[in-house]
């Protein structure tokens, strides 16, 4: 493969090296073309030019010759047969006597008689001589308006002042000169190679203005397949479909044309891919005599070798570690199978060591580790007892990283505190394990650490200070904390009511039946409003004998108003036993007010609250507590 692929590289190397030189080529003589074309139309320019200026001299000379001769023979003036035969002397075609108004009165061409310089744009030219009659004037070549052939005029005062003098000649020399300026003449002497087409461009119009195969003149560049923006920038040469069929491109700005040339790859290709076909076959015979030496060669003294390593190999990278490699085709491959070995046994050593570490220092952790395109997980001795898991089960599922993985996912989707990394156990009532991974290239590390010690720790700590010690309700404290905080997401707070409710009849309580007794009416209050059938509910023991109840996340007041109710249908069927002998009905007055409509701050509706419910309490005839402010 290595061979045929240097051969292929060298093959393709000299291709381009050959399709780049013929592209040199072909921009190098499409400059040298294009400069001949250019210095043709240069020099063409130049002779119609002069040939121009001569002719427009020759009739400024006609019009004096003629002036002249009106000036000295005024009595031919109006003999028609003499004005003639002068015009046939003096070899112009039209010959035009004007008075000093303009007008046009006598000639050889009678049918122009009665018309002046006002008649028509082309006679207006000559209106600057009525002004200043040190003007000769020659007109540019332009079509006769009577007629629609090429004229050019040119009209000089008689020396006497008496009239103007103009004559008109066909410009046959000059239009004969330009047509061999013109595109379609110069390209029809140029020569081009067989299947190129040279051409000249208008660089407004992108239309094609000349060209050696006729078939294209007058059309649009982009309806030949050539992009226009490559007209201007297209001087190294551009590949497109030219009429077709894939073609190079060269094209380059002259004057006040583009000229361009293009050629046919499969005729511009043509000496590279003949060169090319006959290089392949030597490569090509070349190769196969050197690829069957060495074939034979490599599967007789190492090909055999390596597929019976690699027959072992996959089956350890399968997840077999006890598989060991045993080839002896040559004393090299029998070194290799040792080594092989070797590393087989350190690497299922290295669990063992790590676990003898932390037995040695009582850590509960348990590493592991596997690679993607291996089955088997490779962990430490305590990895079974820190997942709760049997022998059994552990060692199924560390026979395949897939199950494995399956098994951690199981405990991902039971988070305690998911910033730290920490997870109850889903198979156990209150056990934690902390879980990090370090994944690698084509691997996985990880860490299993028992943390139920500290996390069991954390929630009898956090319970403690969150709650009434006699009730079990929230603390104030807790109450304040939790209830501010849904607040302050109003997203998660919805419609909400606030329900403070105070005890009736607390002291009578103690007085008659000790501080027990009241403790157990406190504790009736409680179960009261715990019942409360809202699943969105906090319940806290304020202190003494002052509770509240917030329910949240209702869906409008209604559904608030109606858990309000419930709460007076429990209380008016609720009772606590007194020292195990009195049945007492459980009594209390209570205040609320809703969220939002009766307030959005914290403190501003427990102040409402609280107000409401002393209110209310002193209705029902007890008489308030001193508020201490909230």
């Amino acid at each position: 493969m290595i061979i045929s692929a240097a051969m292929l590289f060298s093959l393709l190397l000299n291709v381009l090296l050959q399709i780049k030189q013929v592209d040199r080529s072909m921009r190098t003589e499409s400059e040298n073309l294009f400069w001949q074309i250019n210095q043709i139309l240069v020099q063409n320019e130049k002779d119609v030019e002069q040939i121009k200026e001569d002719f427009r001299q020759s009739c400024l000379i006609s019009a004096k010759a003629a002036a002249y001769i009106m000036q000295s023979r005024p009595e031919i003036i109006g003999n028609q047969p003499e004005l003639e035969k002068i015009a046939g002397l003096l070899q112009i075609d039209e010959f035009h006597i004007f008075d000093t108004e303009g007008n046009l009165y006598a000639g050889s061409l009678p049918k122009y008689f009665g018309m002046n310089f006002n008649s028509g744009e082309q006679m207006q030219f000559f209106l600057p001589m009525l002004e200043d009659r040190s003007l000769e004037l020659c007109q540019e070549i332009t079509p006769n308006t009577a007629e629609s052939k090429l004229m050019q005029y040119a009209a000089v005062w008689q020396e006497d002042g008496k009239g103007i003098v103009q004559i008109g000649m066909e410009p046959d020399r000059v239009v004969e000169a330009m047509k061999r300026n013109e595109l379609s003449y110069i390209f029809s002497i140029v020569t081009a190679d067989e299947g190129n087409v040279i051409c000249a461009v208008d660089p407004d119009t992108h239309e094609v203005l000349g060209s050696t195969d006729g078939n294209y003149i007058k059309k649009d560049v982009k309806e030949l397949g050539i992009n226009a923006e490559n007209l201007t920038n297209g001087e190294e040469g551009f590949r497109t479909k030219f009429d077709g069929e894939k073609s190079y491109c060269v094209f380059s700005r002259t004057g006040s044309v583009i000229l361009g040339r293009i050629c046919p790859e499969s005729r511009m290709y043509h000496s590279v891919y003949k060169s090319t076909r006959m290089l392949s076959l030597y490569l090509a015979l070349l190769g196969i005599l050197i690829i069957a030496a060495i074939s034979k060669y490599l599967d007789r003294y190492i090909v055999r070798g390596i597929s019976s390593v690699n027959k072992k190999l996959r089956v350890i990278t399968g997840g077999d570690l006890d598989t060991r490699v045993s080839v002896d085709t040559t004393p090299e491959f029998l070194e290799l199978s040792e080594q092989i070995n070797e590393m087989i046994e350190s690497l299922l050593d290295v669990p063992n060591k790590f676990s003898a570490v932390l037995d040695i220092v009582s850590i509960p952790v348990g590493i592991y580790e596997y690679r993607l395109n291996m089955k088997r997980v490779l962990t430490t001795s305590g990895l079974g007892g820190i997942l709760c898991l049997s022998s059994e089960e552990i060692q199924r599922i560390l026979s395949d990283h897939e199950l494995f993985e399956a098994k951690l996912e199981e405990i991902r989707r039971c988070p305690e505190e998911v910033e730290r990394g920490i997870y109850r156990l889903p198979w156990e009532e209150e056990r934690y394990i902390r879980m990090d991974s370090i994944p690698y290239e084509n691997g996985i590390l990880g860490i299993l650490l028992d943390v139920t010690e500290d996390m069991v720790e954390k929630h009898h700590i956090v319970y403690e200070r969150d709650r009434d010690f006699l009730t079990g309700l929230y603390n104030r404290r807790a109450f304040y904390s939790k209830f501010q905080g849904l607040l302050d997401e109003n997203k998660d707070c919805g419609h909400a009511v606030l329900f403070l409710a105070d005890a009736d009849g607390l002291k009578s309580v103690n007085d008659r039946y000790g501080h027990a007794g009241g403790d157990e009416y406190l504790r009736g209050i409680a179960e009261v409003l715990r019942a409360c059938p809202a699943s969105k509910k906090i319940v806290s023991r304020l202190g003494g004998d002052e509770f509240a109840l917030l329910i949240y996340g209702g869906k409008d007041r209604a559904e608030l108003e109606r858990y309000i109710n419930a709460i007076q249908e429990t209380v008016n069927k609720s009772s606590v036993e007194i020292n195990g002998q009195v049945s007492m009905p459980v009594r209390f007055s209570a205040g609320y007010a809703f969220f939002p409509e009766d307030g959005s701050d914290c403190h501003e509706l427990m102040e409402l609250v609280d107000m409401r419910m002393y209110e209310a309490k002193k209705a029902r005839g007890y008489e308030p507590r001193n508020k201490s402010g909230i």
